[in-house]
């Protein structure tokens, strides 16, 4: 029999984790369907950083004159930030296991250099956002002070610095595990998941939404009262599923970063400052080593969007060689890099991104209860949770009865370490089908600095007999991981020794 469901949240990545969480919680019968697996697409390629939305408030605090030419654009900035702020207060007080405060000093040059006392405002502004309950320690260094900053030696014209700015945001470093967090939490209440599970059909069924899912095993249907359509930058490819590819709601903007080692001085500490072009760019740590980035650019959700290209990489070093020309960094030294195509609200214009974070309820549209959403962020990911269920609630009453949105889950042992007791929790309790599953979203050794491929054999061995992997399976899937690891991190081998053990491994 064809099963119905109240809802059925397409996608994996952290805004269709929180919109299941959230849903399952006040009620609904949910199933939450992802193609690849939890948090392997654009959740897995951020920044990873619960910013304080700064940003957000230099794009609005310009001249009079500018903010009463647009005041609609200014006032929205200034949403996203005390959202922002909101987030990023929430998520520190909710998983504090899973951000780590870092100090980040800002340049105040005469690029961007600001009057103290509008940088002072605008902090009063942040804080004033989440009620003071995650602090921004700000600091303002004379410039004086600036120059001796140890994290700031080496910067091109800094005998002509106005001064700097300290304050603390926090880092999420595993971004991939708190998806899966949020799914797990969302199962513990009833809500189904299945990865490796695409949506390749969707249709109307009477008062019903026919959703036809595929995996490696064949294709199935099921029922849904509304679908809930959280594919990131694929969102407009499943509203062109149920037959309206004229609506459009998404562009894509790619964001590549590159990983290197820089010196002592700025070992745990970040930099921002902007390009000459205005946009930001950071330095963030990466336990020894830095990420520096996002350089971005137009694109889909085409597989080059989350590569990075030879370009992208030179921009970045060039950027790099401006802000600290001492560094002396050349190609050989990007250790690796990421990229990812963040989704982003199509403007109201239909011509390029626009900031706005947004829920879409396409009813009026001529597809009866399928919402999307757009524009979504890690950091606000709860917000955009609440937001999916009022909007699913003004259409449809729950079948269920509410319950506790976190619940407590037991602590998971070893989950940065492979052994058998890991890897077999990640295989039986949280649905992992592949060594990327298991060493980058379920353990976090995918994030040691050669992305976990001296742990690749052991935890083939061990998820094997859980997977009914025989011995060629088992080796095909070592070569899938450190093919990927190649293709898409660029990684550099990080010793001949390593290199040679895994090719030794690909020919037993």
């Amino acid at each position: 029999m064809t099963q119905t469901y109240d809802t059925v949240v397409v996608g994996g990545g952290i805004i269709a984790a929180a919109a299941g969480q959230h849903l399952a919680a006040a009620g609904y019968g949910t199933l939450l369907v992802e193609r690849d697996d939890y948090g392997s697409g654009t959740s897995s390629r951020t920044s990873r950083l619960q910013h304080c939305g700064l940003g957000y408030l230099s794009a609005a605090s310009g001249s009079i004159a500018a903010f009463l030419a647009r005041p609609r654009s200014a006032i929205e900035c200034f949403s996203l930030m005390r959202r922002a702020m909101r987030g990023r207060a929430e998520f520190v007080r909710t998983a504090p296991e899973r951000v780590k405060p870092v100090t980040f000093v800002v340049p105040l040059t005469r690029e961007n250099a600001i009057p103290r006392w509008k940088a002072r405002l605008a902090f009063r502004l942040m804080a004033a956002s989440d009620g003071g309950r995650v602090p921004l320690d700000l600091q303002i260094l004379s410039a004086g002070e600036a120059r001796a900053h140890p994290a700031l030696q080496g910067m091109a014209g800094l005998d002509g610095i106005h001064g700097a700015m300290t304050f603390t945001e926090y880092q999420y470093c595993w971004p991939e595990r708190i998806v899966v967090d949020t799914v797990m939490k969302a199962r513990a209440i009833g809500m189904e998941a299945l990865n490796h599970t695409a949506v390749t059909a969707l249709a109307r069924d009477g008062d019903l939404w026919r959703v036809t899912l595929t995996a490696a095993g064949g294709s199935r249907d099921v029922l849904a009262r509304a679908v809930v359509n959280c594919a990131g930058v694929w969102v407009d490819e499943i509203t062109a599923l149920a037959g309206a590819p004229h609506i459009r709601r998404n562009t894509g903007e790619k964001g590549t970063n590159i990983v290197v080692r820089l010196p002592e001085s700025l070992r745990g500490i970040g930099f921002e400052t902007v390009t000459a072009a205005g946009a930001p760019f950071y330095l963030i740590p990466w336990g020894a080593l830095h990420y520096a980035g996002p350089w971005d650019s137009a694109s889909d959700g085409r597989p080059e969007g989350f590569r990075a290209s030879e370009a992208e990489i030179a921009a970045i070093l060039d950027q790099l060689g401006r802000l600290f020309p001492g560094f002396g960094l050349r190609r050989e030294d990007v250790l690796y890099s990421w990229a990812g195509v963040r989704p982003r609200s199509l403007a109201r214009d239909g011509k390029g991104p626009a900031p706005a974070v947004r829920e879409h309820d396409l009813t009026d549209e001529g597809l009866p209860n399928l919402f999307t959403f757009t524009g979504g962020l890690l950091m606000t990911h709860r917000d955009a949770g609440r937001r999916l269920r009022r909007a699913v609630a003004r259409r449809l009453k729950p079948s269920g009865p509410p319950r506790p949105l976190d619940t407590a889950s037991p602590p998971v042992e070893d989950m940065d370490r492979v052994t058998q007791a890991s890897v077999a929790h990640a295989v039986l309790n949280e649905q992992a089908r592949t060594l990327s599953d298991i060493l980058r979203r379920r353990l976090s050794v995918g994030w040691e600095p050669d992305l976990g491929l001296r742990h690749a054999e052991a935890a083939a061995r061990f998820a094997a007999p859980h997977l009914g992997w025989t011995s060629e399976e088992t080796a095909a899937q070592i070569a899938c991981f450190i093919d990927e690891t190649v293709t898409e991190f660029g990684l550099r081998w990080p010793s001949p020794d390593l290199a040679c053990r895994n090719e030794n491994v690909l020919m037993k």
